[in-house]
């Protein structure tokens, strides 16, 4: 009997008939065994690159990952489908993990997640040797490169693992890379020949807008009752995630917040209600997003701005993916152009600042010098900068700095999964079922699933437990407590809290040893990043799916036609070159002093109607304003 095609497989377990541009092309490449770079963007169908691919052959498809959400819910995602998937990652006991890569050796899991972490580690290396690897995709590439906007040095282990993988292919996959960041990933990964499948970044159906405002809590409001629908708005920091939601709540939009510093439980809660369309707006700082499948968002506002272009583009990328129009909103006002001003030349550390972050770290953990190499601590980084007076933004770009020279790793949100043994005897255990039959149905689901629970600790994942016995994942916990409680199990329930490892020894700040070329081309490449959002943010003439685009090497893109410039342009029955000198010619007249509307027009030279829609045009963006006279005011 023959194997089964890539389309048939895309229909056994996905339910569709025919593939989305260029994966097929792509999956052709990796089955020819080809070292295979796929730049898809967000919502593109990464995954589906590489998982069909593994299932078409024998053995196992190892995957690099660096988020452990990311792995668990593509995990769960092939686990529903009836495909075998397993994840490592840092929190897991050893003997779980030791269970994970004996099940891949042994049995037939089809998919190994793992974190870059876990490729050094000796217990991977030994095991990895005997398992019959056919393929090794590296997710989210652009962390291998360091002119990536979010470098990960633990990624560069992977050449190493390619050496003892000799002959299987690689899929790296990426939504955000520049041209140098291509070519830097293909180099790190040590491709044969360089090979590249680029799916245009365009997104006919999404809209980007900028909209400069004096009130964003107001322009948000305004905006969300103009677009219906499902809508994702993020903000700065945790605080702002329910006040927002607060202020939506109260103005009758169903709306809830969301952040890493809430609870497992919670959070998936938040989740759930979101993607089945019982809440309409999630308020949530950039933790919310990775990996979440749900296609129908019809609007992403940003609140406050991202990190980078990289950043904003996945991020704004969420909305839309069905392909139906969709809206990408940057709310922005007078002081995020000053901010962006500022930290160009003041937020990047210096090295003196570098070696004292270094310093009071072992300090507050009491480490002596020459030792606390692979200790690890609970870290709270607003506890750690608060009291030594410095802003945590500056010791969080200091901590990614000595984390890109290898000196400590920051796991933000660590988990460390849920364990579960039976305390009881067998026979008091079916006895106690029989008298409490609401406990019944997961103490059987747990003995028919889950091996050895009389003998020692088994690691559970609530999440599966639930989705087997098809109920909601919070019940699943209110039994396990319920079960402890009881004294009929011992439940250790998963704990998630920042933790910091430090890779090395500690020395004297004096004999830190840090790359300085490296450094002031990473600030060189920090200001760079910094200067095309300014140039976004502030821009009024260039479409701006175009200026997105070619920021990331895309440099023939036409205009959109829906972003908020090219929709003024069309309404002025202007093109680009015209439309960009009516609006620099508004703003010559208003340079020197605020104008009437009537003085506007009468000095352009434009049609009237034309020059209305211009005006109507920078007043709706915000890049004039009216003064409480009734005048047209210049926003400096």
């Amino acid at each position: 009997m023959s194997s089964p095609t890539a389309t048939q497989l895309l229909k056994k377990y996905w339910g569709h008939s025919q593939f989305r541009s260029l994966q097929e092309e792509i999956i052709q490449s990796v089955i020819a065994k080809k070292d295979t770079l796929a730049l898809l963007p967000t919502g593109g169908g990464k995954s589906i690159c590489f998982q069909i691919p593994a299932l078409m052959q024998e053995g196992i498809c190892i995957v690099v990952s660096p988020l452990i959400a990311l792995m668990k819910d593509q995990v769960h995602n092939l686990t529903k489908r009836g495909i075998k998937a397993e994840a490592i990652y840092s929190g897991m006991k050893y003997r779980q993990i030791d269970t994970v890569l004996d099940n891949c050796v042994y049995g037939n899991v089809k998919f190994l997640y793992v974190s870059p972490e876990r490729l050094e580690t000796e217990d991977f290396k030994v095991r990895v040797q005997k398992m019959k690897v056919c393929l090794l995709a590296v997710d989210e590439a652009h962390c291998i490169s360091q002119w990536g906007y979010d470098f990960r040095p633990p990624y560069l282990n992977i050449a190493a693992l390619r050496a003892v993988l000799k002959n299987v292919p690689v899929i790296a996959l990426t939504a955000t890379a520049t041209p140098q960041v291509v070519d830097d990933i293909q180099e790190k990964l040590q491709f044969g020949k360089r090979n590249v499948f680029r799916k245009s970044f365009v997104r006919n159906n999404l809209s980007y807008v900028v909209r400069k405002t004096i009130n964003k809590e107001k322009s948000l409001l305004d905006i969300l009752s103009k677009v219906q629908g499902t809508a994702v708005v993020y903000v700065r920091n945790r605080k702002l995630t329910k006040q927002y939601a607060d202020l939506l709540n109260k103005h009758k939009i169903k709306s809830d917040y969301y952040h890493a510093g809430l609870d497992t439980s919670v959070r998936s809660q938040k989740q759930e209600a979101w993607i089945n369309n019982k809440t309409r707006v999630i308020c949530c700082t950039n933790a919310f997003g990775m990996g979440i499948d749900k296609a129908d968002v019809r609007l992403v506002v940003h609140t406050d701005l991202a990190e980078s272009i990289e950043a904003y583009f996945q991020e704004a990328g969420r909305a839309g993916r069905d392909e139906k129009r969709a809206y990408a909103v940057q709310l922005t006002d007078e002081e995020d152009a000053k901010n962006i001003q500022h930290r160009m030349k003041h937020g990047y550390p210096e090295i003196v600042f570098l070696k004292e972050v270094y310093d009071e770290l072992y300090k507050q953990c009491r480490i002596a010098y020459h030792d606390g190499a692979h200790q690890t601590f609970p870290f709270d980084i607003g506890a750690f900068a608060v009291p030594r007076k410095l802003q945590v933004s500056n010791v969080l770009a200091a901590l990614k700095i000595l984390q890109q020279h290898q000196l400590i790793y920051l796991n933000e949100t660590p988990f460390d999964t849920s364990e579960v043994k039976i305390i009881c005897s067998k026979n008091l255990l079916f006895d106690f079922m029989e008298k409490h039959k609401a406990y019944e149905p997961i103490l059987k689901m747990m003995l028919r699933t889950m091996e050895g629970l009389f003998e020692d600790y088994v690691y559970v994942e609530e999440w599966l437990l639930a989705h087997r016995l098809e109920i909601a994942e919070k019940k699943v916990f209110e039994l396990l407590a319920g079960l402890h409680k009881l004294k009929i199990v011992d439940y250790k329930k998963l704990i998630e809290k920042p933790q910091i490892t430090f890779l090395q020894d500690r020395v004297p700040v004096d004999n830190l040893r840090l790359d300085i070329a490296f450094l002031n081309k990473r600030k060189k490449d920090f200001q760079e990043k910094l200067e095309a959002l300014y140039t976004y943010i502030t821009n009024e003439r260039t479409c701006r799916t175009k200026m997105l685009v070619e920021y990331f090497g895309e440099h023939n893109a036409a205009a959109c036609g829906v972003c908020d410039i090219c929709l003024a342009e069309k309404k002025a029955g202007l093109n680009t070159q015209q439309f960009s000198d009516g609006v620099e010619a508004i703003k010559h007249l208003l340079k020197e002093k605020p104008q009437t509307a009537e003085y506007v027009l009468s000095m352009t030279k434009m049609p009237q109607q034309t020059a209305r829609e211009i005006l109507n045009f920078m007043l709706s963006n915000g890049s004039i304003l009216k003064t409480k006279e009734g005048q047209l005011q210049l926003q400096m």
